[in-house]
């Protein structure tokens, strides 16, 4: 037991310095704490932070939220595909953007009701809908739910998965004791990297790294940005060949989900907010592929004319459509398969919005 013990204890230095070395460098930015908290401070001051890196997006609005003393008159919800729907999009300058990636109908709630919380209350709000977001297999590990549970609670209706996103954390914090990411902290601090590591305050609309806005818009770096035929060709093909993961766990509509989504829409009314709903419009190749499958992609399409019979209902206004023809899109409006452009949005967006 005694030699057991002392040969445990020859690996607990190896071990301080792994853990020490992967949270000082933190190259992808999940061990360090404050990393949102800075990105916040610099949109509640007004301005765009560049040089983004693997940023946790939930956290973010939660730190811009506590942070941010200016009223939010139209409140963008959804995910990275309502990111792109700018202040100057919608006309209203006091817009923000508090969409994140990967958001189910769970993460849209929640941050309604932390806005409220807050003592927001939005005049307007543009829910960005994706397909995935009616389906219970494609439930986001990450999802924000503590408003999601209060909202099922006062509404009488089941709650979905609400144990909180541990499993993100627990993976998250695993990559202290990682020896590929001691690898790669250690490549890091070679190159210098930690010193250029944090968000930079900037007046710039777009920057060679990724960056948020202070509308809380994104913007993506150079390289993804710089669009050609022929790498959009690429991008498109490893969409087709590879189904997204959001895609692929498509596993049907959920009657649940679709009454949650109208009680979600009723609320936001019964609070006096004009809801539009934003349909993001996939990339022409890959929908147009879409529609030749016979696997769940074909219940894929039917979320659309579900969700425009729903808006008809409570005299909602629908903006774009899965179909990116009908928006009068091309491909080289497109970053990849699922995000267009803002530039691209703005081509489609309704002039008398703000009416």
């Amino acid at each position: 037991m005694k030699k057991l013990l002392l040969a445990a204890l020859v690996f607990v230095p190896f071990v301080a310095l792994v853990v020490g070395v992967n949270f000082y460098a933190d190259p992808a930015n999940v061990l360090r704490p404050g990393y949102e908290a800075q990105v916040a401070q610099i949109l509640a001051d007004g301005k765009n932070a560049s040089n983004i890196r693997n940023m946790d997006d939930r956290a973010l609005i939660q730190e811009y939220m506590e942070r941010s003393d200016g009223a939010i008159d139209t409140l963008i919800l959804g995910s990275s595909h309502s990111m792109q729907i700018t202040s100057g999009i919608t006309g209203d300058e006091a817009t923000f953007c508090a969409g994140v990636t990967g958001a189910d109908l769970r993460d849209c709630i929640s941050i309604w009701r932390l806005a409220l919380d807050d003592g927001q209350t939005p005049s307007r709000v543009v829910l960005a809908i994706d397909p995935w977001m009616l389906a219970e297999g494609c439930l986001e590990k990450r999802a924000m739910t503590g408003g999601y549970r209060d909202f099922c609670a006062d509404h009488g209706t089941r709650a979905l998965a609400t144990a909180g996103n541990w499993e993100a954390r627990i993976e998250k914090m695993s990559q202290a004791v990682s020896l590929a990411y001691f690898q790669s902290s250690v490549e890091y601090l070679k190159k210098g990297l930690q010193n250029t590591r944090d968000p930079v305050p900037t007046e710039e609309y777009y920057t060679e790294t990724d960056m948020r806005r202070a509308d809380g818009s994104y913007g993506y770096n150079a390289a993804l940005r710089d669009v050609t035929e022929e790498n959009m060709y690429d991008r498109v093909k490893d969409y087709i060949l590879f189904k997204p993961e959001l895609m692929a766990d498509f596993d049907g509509i959920s009657q649940l989900l679709v009454e949650q989504l109208g009680t979600f829409l009723d609320e936001m009314q019964q609070n006096g907010t004009t809801v539009s709903i934003f349909l993001p419009p996939f990339n022409n190749a890959y929908y147009d592929h879409i529609k030749t499958q016979t696997d769940n992609y074909v219940q894929i399409l039917s979320v659309e004319p579900l969700v425009r019979q729903m808006a008809e209902e409570r005299g909602i206004r629908v903006i774009g459509s899965y179909d990116p023809w009908s928006c009068g899109l091309t491909q080289l409006d497109f970053y990849d398969g699922l995000h267009c452009s803002s530039e691209a949005v703005e081509r489609f967006w309704p002039e008398d919005f703000l009416a």
